[in-house]
């Protein structure tokens, strides 16, 4: 499976992982627990312990493990999950001790992101903290699309840097990640008011998305009408030269014609290996014109810095989401790890339905 390694992925916490402990009956761990297993993938023979961390961390913050082991040897993982007893924020991911001496907090934190990462960037931290004492940090870097900004928080102490998800024990993780996202205004079909909701986070040159596509689109189609069907673009910019391009391209016919979005989708994903050798410049303009379609109307979109730069934004908030590879599926809120070969996807997702929909019944021949 094609997993992106992604420069922000070698974040990796610092801080010791615990021993394991025993479970107990009466596990005062339990929603702490509940919570980590709704945030991380649903995957493959998962199994997940959540541990008490003895280091010290964050300030205002108690520090656990939660370590996700699965046969999928690419949906594993292991994140510090953050707690204030206080105002019952959750902050889920990695945290990076930073330098402690007295030059100011963004000076040490763009030392510390630039030399993790392998790139010049510079950071910013927001003057005014969030709840606990903790302040919104932007790590800027340049890439050929544009500036794109990763984000994280620092803690009250000015000694840790914390890259992950931000949200409340008090409130349903899917809730967090679907506004994360950006669901509510991403390209869907189906019906909206659907019991079962699917979300597919994909990239258009990733050849695993193109697989995956070619085998959950039948169960997508034969199951429309009890489906909320939402797709969200992840261009793995690093990794893939015309993914923007191709995101740019949905974007754009999303808006102009969104009748065609779902015939485009299809087209990317099945015309890959033709794509390669081309510029996406020609490849959108053809698509344009061979499906009618208002092509200055298209290219005010696809060529305009401020929706490139909205695009990139939407790929920082799946980073900070814990979303970093393609093609993630999300089923009805749960992450769900895609498996070798997606069988452990398309089976979570006949299971929200209950069972396949049927075919209609062909007329009885006279």
């Amino acid at each position: 499976m094609k997993r992106a390694l992604l420069a922000i992925s070698l974040l990796a916490g610092s801080l010791a992982a615990t021993p394991a402990v025993q479970a107990q009956s009466l596990d005062p761990l339990a929603p702490l627990k509940s919570y980590a297993a709704k945030a991380l993938p649903r995957c493959p023979a998962g199994t997940l312990t959540l541990e008490r961390s003895p280091a010290t961390g964050p300030t205002n913050f108690a520090v656990y493990v939660a370590t996700l082991r699965s046969s999928d040897k690419y949906c594993g993982a292991q994140k510090y999950l953050l707690h204030s007893p206080k105002s019952q924020q959750i902050l889920l991911g990695s945290v990076i001790p930073l330098p402690t001496d007295d030059r100011p907090i963004h000076v040490r934190v763009t030392e510390t992101a630039s030399r993790l990462l392998g790139h010049a960037v510079q950071a910013t931290v927001a003057p005014f903290p969030l709840p606990d004492g903790i302040k919104a940090v932007s790590i800027l870097r340049s890439t050929p699309f544009g500036p794109f900004s990763y984000g994280g928080f620092v803690d009250q102490s000015g000694k840790y840097l914390i890259v992950g998800m931000r949200g409340m024990l008090t409130r349903e993780p899917s809730a967090t990640l679907r506004e994360t996202l950006g669901v509510a205004t991403a390209a869907r079909r189906g019906d909206p008011k659907a019991k079962v909701e699917i979300i597919e986070v994909s990239d258009f040159q990733c050849p695993t998305c193109a697989r995956a596509h070619e085998k959950v689109e039948p169960l997508i189609r034969q199951n429309l009408s009890r489906i909320n069907y939402v797709r969200v673009d992840l261009p793995l910019f690093e990794a893939h030269q015309w993914a923007v391009p191709a995101a740019m391209g949905a974007r754009a016919i999303q808006r102009v014609a969104p009748a065609k979005y779902w015939e485009y989708v299809d087209f990317v994903f099945k015309n890959q290996e033709s794509i390669n050798s081309r510029k996406f410049d020609d490849v959108i303009r053809e698509f344009a014109s061979d499906h009618d379609l208002n092509w200055t109307e298209i290219q005010k979109i696809y060529a305009s810095p401020a929706e490139r730069a909205t695009l990139l934004e939407q790929v920082s908030r799946a980073f900070n989401a814990g979303i970093a590879s393609t093609p993630t599926f999300i089923v009805n809120g749960q992450i769900m790890g895609f498996g070798p070969d997606g069988t452990f996807t398309i089976d979570a997702i006949k299971s929200a339905l209950g069972s396949p929909a049927k075919p209609a019944a062909k007329p009885a021949k006279k």
